[in-house]
């Protein structure tokens, strides 16, 4: 029943940037630096999500105080969450080699590798943050989401563990080893930490989305439901929370919001027309 139901579902997963996680709350001051007031008043701008501005502050900070390691690995942190990653790695290397110390840019800068499949650079890069900071809490879970895609399940496990142990606020941590536990079949485990993931950031829509998943394979449809409308509020062009949600309404048999949501999920990205057709015909056969 529960490899009935999690085959049915688009899994969301993430690698934390300090998710491999470009986390725009991880941008730093420059309080000894010649840049700091462009880099600090860049920062002021991301509580408002105004990533723009705070980017053009970056920008100059960089053309007066071009050896300002700050204002690079800030203005990577923003272009990494905004999906630019090539343009965000030209800026980590910078940070890096001006900083060769730099732990969060090796952390950041693995998830960049990670998400262009290159494992054994992102392996690297996590590595060598942890070898500078041995309390870089981030650098244990990324390293683990590493781990786990090459097939060390007890090292990935032991990371993410070690993560929790040093922060135990670590959102990304507790979401990573939740779906750790959720590729493995552990449900009650993987929902307690997605549990713990939304405590502590709320607004980390992946999570819900997971939880959702979780929550269809237990059987709590209603409750899934609930997690993927909270998803889709927060993130309303994820195209795996509608198809998700679509999932869920049809083994209710609630046909009609099921096909809205699919056709939505289309919308969003049409790529996802087969496996869809898949876990559809699948779903019906099930309900």
């Amino acid at each position: 029943m529960v490899r009935k139901f999690l085959s049915l579902l688009v899994p969301v997963l993430a690698i934390c940037l300090i998710i491999l996680n470009a986390s725009t709350s991880d941008a730093q001051t420059a309080p000894k630096e010649p840049s700091a007031s462009h880099v600090n008043r860049g920062n002021s701008w991301i509580p408002n999500d105004d990533f723009q501005r705070a980017i053009k502050d970056y920008d100059i900070a960089i053309v007066f105080h071009p050896n300002s390691a700050t204002a690079y690995y800030n203005r990577a942190v923003l272009l990494q969450a905004n999906g630019q990653l090539e343009s965000a790695l030209s800026d980590y290397n910078k940070a890096i080699d001006l900083k060769p110390r730099y732990a969060s840019a090796y952390t950041n800068r693995a998830g960049i590798y990670y998400a262009q499949g290159l494992l054994a650079e992102a392996m690297a890069d996590s590595n060598r943050a942890i070898e500078i900071d041995v309390h870089h809490a981030s650098a244990y879970t990324n390293r683990g989401v590493v781990r786990a895609a090459r097939g060390d399940a007890e090292g990935a496990l032991a990371d993410h563990n070690k993560a929790i142990r040093i922060d135990r606020h670590l959102a990304t941590a507790y979401f990573n080893r939740g779906v750790f536990y959720l590729n493995r079949g552990d449900l009650n485990l993987a929902l307690a930490d997605f549990d713990n993931a939304i405590e502590n950031a709320p607004n980390l829509t992946m999570a819900y989305v997971n939880r959702g998943s979780v929550q269809v394979a237990l059987g709590n449809l209603a409750a899934a439901i609930a997690d993927y409308d909270q998803a889709i509020s927060l993130s309303p062009t994820m195209a795996a929370a509608f198809q998700n949600r679509g999932i869920a309404y049809l083994l209710l048999r609630r046909d009609v919001e099921a096909e809205r949501d699919f056709a939505r999920c289309l919308e969003l990205d049409s790529s996802l027309k087969g496996s869809l057709e898949r876990a559809v015909a699948k779903a019906r056969t099930r309900r």
